[in-house]
């Protein structure tokens, strides 16, 4: 009896070691792999890329798998909701930010970067600012070996916020 609970014991230690870099998945798999580790079915893939839409913090996102040199090297969150009002990308930014906080503590740097300062003493008018281009917002935390950012930017007249993982030991193949 007293080996069986050993056993027991030992199997749950085991399991609590297993890790991943991003969601079922670690830096260097094949998209063959990350395939397999996913529950939906792809909507894009090519050799650099494996994508599916998905939900995070009830938001519509799109989860991109990035590859180099068949390995997977990133992993990527962007929404995929568009809003007249660009405050509401500031908000859906910040309850990213808070989450990601809460999951890996103080971030290692924040960024509020103003290209343009013409609207930065109307607080109101910050949503505008960042739609066009005025305005970027950028954060980032270190995990064992990765890099975590959440980025709130305009790009090609689209407002692009995301949430990126980098492999630190692939970075190299970017």
């Amino acid at each position: 009896m007293l080996f069986f609970i050993i056993g027991m014991v030992a199997q749950v230690k085991l399991s609590w070691g297993d890790t991943y870099n991003f969601r079922h998945t670690n830096w260097g798999m094949t998209p063959e792999e990350v395939i397999a580790a996913e529950t939906m079915a792809p909507v894009e893939k090519n050799e650099k890329l494996i994508k599916y839409k998905t939900r995070i913090l009830d938001k519509k996102v799109e989860l991109i798998y990035l590859f180099a040199e068949n390995k997977l090297i990133g992993a990527s969150y962007r929404l995929d909701e568009n809003y007249i009002n660009s405050e509401r990308f500031i908000k859906i930014y910040n309850r990213f930010k808070e989450e990601l906080i809460k999951k890996y503590g103080s971030p290692k740097k924040e960024i509020t970067h103003w290209k343009n300062e013409a609207l930065k003493s109307d607080r109101s008018k910050w949503g505008m600012a960042l739609s066009l281009g005025y305005l970027e917002y950028f954060t980032y935390w270190e995990a064992p070996g990765t890099t975590v950012s959440c980025g709130l930017k305009e790009e090609n007249y689209y407002v692009l916020c995301s949430v990126d993982y980098w492999s630190m030991e692939f970075a190299n193949l970017l």
